[in-house]
């Protein structure tokens, strides 16, 4: 008897980021333990046959360590660049499964600098209301000047003064969330409010000015859902301490995909989807049929799990069960709960670390023109050169994006797409022909995303004004990443009002009940933000195939 002919794969996952990546990794690896139907899949093929297909030749998605060849022993990162000590799984997964090496990275130093409304201050004058350049009310004032208060916090202050449960029962967490969703507002849930609309009823407009700008991200002041925000602002509550990888974020994603590729997966990078539909297996079970560009054949599978961000979702065609509008309208819906956010990010270098002349060296100094946020990355310890990372969002990102493809100057015989037309001496310090694998990888990621001269041109004026020094010496390299590109679309995700995320989330990870595809990321995740948020929705993703909670994870942190 002739065999049943089997589908191309069983599980063909779309996006090698994390979420991609973690699912594929755990389905492999605990799966066929767990899952009935994952054993039945196994038994059909001998083997369960699992692939990562990937758009681009870079497995990581918004994650992007990179190494400038000016700084050889620093590792930079273009994308997501840290986690936090409350973070479940991702805590888990570096501290209890890879014990991958990482150090904690400073943010609030006292010392650090705040240039605000063309004022010179110090994060430590951030209390002290009569030095701030902005017309407090008498109330924000007087709380200004309690012990510990600072205008980063006036947003927690507006929000205790519509629910004082949160302090004195000290909600955090799922207990906070919880509170929250059963919370009114006027008569209606706290989900269908705005947060920007919430605060601005209880700070003036300059309070409310002062806060976000002093917080670091716009974002975090826009009208996203009220829940969700609030949820997100005591995510992070003063105990709580963030690390860095030694060797970059990435190499968190390289060591899941070693695993991955060792167990009998497959990582199929340069594979664009543009679309599937349904289709009928030999077994008579539905099944998926894929499309990929420039690739005639159409193949199949049993299941199809969309990791990928909303504009990855929206590039798609709109076919099949799951995206074609008369078939799903209610997907449409779905993919309409978040927003995503642009953020953009520049690593600047320069031959050694002028800044520590105005006594910083580590942490986060503010600023309210362009730049915004800028990060005391480090000193090479081999070339003692030094790098800035600037950090930014919403319109500050536009901003910087207006310097992509700028028209030649005077004198310039080139095309400006290049950091190579400015100084970068110390560059050639670096033999990157001698680099491990890995390392030539971190490279590689930097060299693609190299600055342009107008742009690092512009940066690093601004970094003068923000120092008041303006004989600071010219940067000798830079690279740059702006998110808000496709297929992106953002790097990172907030939920609109009007949705519950705890039930949307649940019901776009499985947004066809009848058909075998899955979506999961950061998109549509209550860790938004964060590379907890994707694997969060790869665990809900997980449970639907019947596969519990990896043996690594502990719920408290240490």
């Amino acid at each position: 008897m002739a065999k049943t002919k089997l589908p191309d794969y069983d599980i063909a996952i779309i996006g090698g980021g994390a979420s991609g990546l973690y699912t594929a990794w755990r389905m492999l690896l605990d799966g066929q333990e767990h899952s009935e139907s994952l054993r039945k899949w196994t038994k059909a093929r001998g083997k369960l046959k699992i692939a990562i297909f990937e758009g681009s030749d870079r497995i990581g998605g918004r994650l992007l360590s990179a190494k400038s060849p000016a700084l050889p022993d620093t590792v930079c990162e273009l994308g997501g660049m840290r986690y936090v000590s409350s973070q479940t799984y991702v805590r888990s997964i570096v501290e209890n499964k890879f014990n991958l090496p990482r150090h904690e990275l400073i943010v609030t130093d006292d010392k650090n600098l705040a240039y605000l409304r063309g004022k010179h201050l110090r994060i430590s004058d951030l209390g002290e209301p009569d030095k701030l350049p902005y017309s407090f009310s008498a109330e924000e004032k007087a709380w200004l000047s309690k012990k510990n208060n600072a205008i980063s916090n006036l947003l927690g202050y507006a929000i205790e003064k519509i629910f004082p449960e949160i302090a004195t029962k000290n909600l955090s967490g799922d207990k906070l969330r919880k509170y929250l969703e059963k919370q009114k507002i006027d008569g209606k849930l706290l989900y269908k409010h705005g947060f920007w609309n919430l605060v601005s009823s209880q700070l003036s407009h300059e309070g409310y000015r002062a806060a976000v700008t002093t917080v670091g991200y716009d974002c975090l002041g826009f009208n996203i859902n009220a829940v969700d925000a609030i949820c997100e602002y005591y995510d992070f509550t003063p105990g709580v301490k963030y690390y860095l990888f030694d060797k970059g974020f990435d190499s968190l994603l390289w060591t899941i995909q070693d695993e991955f590729q060792k167990a009998g997966g497959e990582v199929i990078s340069d594979k664009w989807l543009t679309g599937f539909d349904q289709v009928s297996l030999p077994d008579r079970s539905k099944g998926v049929a894929l499309n990929f560009r420039g690739d005639r054949k159409t193949y199949s599978a049993r299941a199809i799990v969309l990791a990928m961000p909303k504009r990855s979702i929206e590039l798609l065609e709109e076919r099949g069960p799951v995206l074609d509008p008369a078939k799903s309208p209610r997907m449409r819906h779905l993919m309409n709960a978040v927003e995503p956010i642009i953020c953009y990010k520049m690593f600047i270098a320069y031959d050694h670390p002028w800044w520590e002349k105005k006594g910083v060296t580590e942490g986060r100094t503010l600023t309210d023109i362009p730049v915004r946020q800028c990060y005391y990355w480090g000193v090479d310890k081999d070339t003692k050169n030094a790098i800035i990372m600037a950090y930014n969002d919403a319109q500050s990102s536009q901003f910087w994006g207006g310097l992509r493809f700028m028209p030649l100057g005077p004198g310039d015989t080139k095309d400006q797409g290049s950091s190579a037309k400015f100084k970068r001496t110390a560059v050639a310090k670096a033999n990157t022909g001698k680099a491990s694998d890995w390392e030539k990888r971190l490279f590689k990621n930097w060299k693609n995303h190299e600055a342009p001269k107008a742009m690092v041109k512009e940066m690093h004026r601004q970094l003068t004004i923000i120092h008041n020094m303006p004989d600071a010496p010219e940067p000798i390299d830079a690279a740059f990443q702006d998110w808000g590109d496709d297929p992106f679309g953002g790097a990172v995700h907030f939920w609109n009002p009007g949705y519950n995320s705890t039930k949307t989330m649940h019901e776009i990870s499985h947004p066809v009940p009848n058909f075998p595809c899955y979506v999961c990321g950061e998109a549509y995740s209550q860790g938004q933000t964060w590379v907890e948020g994707a694997i969060q929705t790869s665990e809900i993703i997980l449970r639907k195939f019947g596969i519990p909670e990896p043996k690594w994870l502990t719920k408290n942190p240490k």
